[in-house]
């Protein structure tokens, strides 16, 4: 049976202020037929679509979904335990959301914790953040949604716990659920601004690679700049999903 072709989208960033179906007739009119949810626009919309609407949008323009779980604000190695599991909540109502749209697959972060911190805390952050990711993988395998674990971009002051190729596999092994229910989200300008190679993620990970985040920036910073050789990045990867995170209509366009 030959591969699904894969497909190309783009994120509704926080700052998008339209409803969902404008901006799916943004895209397909543009030849892209994927949409990223992400909790921030969701949750600050008080007219936010239902799963029965999004459902009559993607069958209407042939679309398909993928959602970004909670980050603004949600630390998954919370060492405050009521916290914490605030995180695992929030992340198994993207979880049962997601399923209730038929969407392909639900990101995450992987967590970090201070360097200021001694050692014993930070391992602890590590350990609590593992503990959320096994929960949410876990409830991901009952709702038949993966998890999509992402790269995250490396900082001075702050080590993150998935930034690079060991790290994000220490976290996989660690967590311990299969890759059919816990899959990686490879971010390609997180991996840049890290001073990372794409393509050693790539190597480590294979097919176990889901979704893909596309986008520029100068090497240093995160600034989620205009890709315009996305599909060529994309095609490189062979990822069945591929999302630009973009800051405006503007930039999809600048990266088309």
């Amino acid at each position: 049976m030959a591969e699904p072709t894969p497909r190309f989208g783009a994120a509704m960033d926080v700052r998008f202020d339209a409803p969902v179906e404008s901006f799916v007739e943004f895209l397909t009119d543009r030849g892209l037929d994927h949409i990223e949810l992400r909790a921030g626009y969701l949750d600050v919309r008080e007219d936010g679509p239902t799963p029965a609407t999004l459902r009559e949008v993607a069958d209407e323009y042939g679309v398909t979904y993928s959602v970004h779980a909670p980050h603004l604000d949600a630390a998954p190695g919370n060492v405050n335990e009521r916290l914490r599991s605030a995180v695992v909540e929030a992340t198994v109502d993207a979880l049962d959301f997601a399923a209730a749209i038929d969407a392909v697959g639900v990101v995450t972060h992987g967590g970090s914790a201070r360097l200021r911190y001694p050692d014993r805390v930070r391992d602890h952050v590590r350990s609590q953040a593992v503990e959320t990711i096994r929960a949410c993988a876990r409830h991901a395998e009952t709702v038949d949604v993966p998890l999509c674990l992402e790269n995250q971009r490396t900082k001075p002051d702050i080590r993150r716990f998935t930034a690079t190729p060991d790290r994000l596999a220490s976290v996989l092994e660690a967590v311990d659920v299969g890759p059919d229910a816990l899959r990686v989200t490879l971010d390609v300008g997180h991996a840049k601004a890290s001073g990372i190679a794409y393509e050693r993620f790539v190597d480590r990970f294979g097919d176990r690679i889901h979704l893909v985040h596309l986008h520029d920036n100068d090497g240093e910073t995160d600034a989620h700049d205009p890709l315009p050789s996305f599909r060529s990045v994309g095609a490189d990867i062979g990822a069945p999903y591929n999302v630009l995170e973009m800051k405006s209509r503007a930039d999809i366009d600048r990266s088309l």
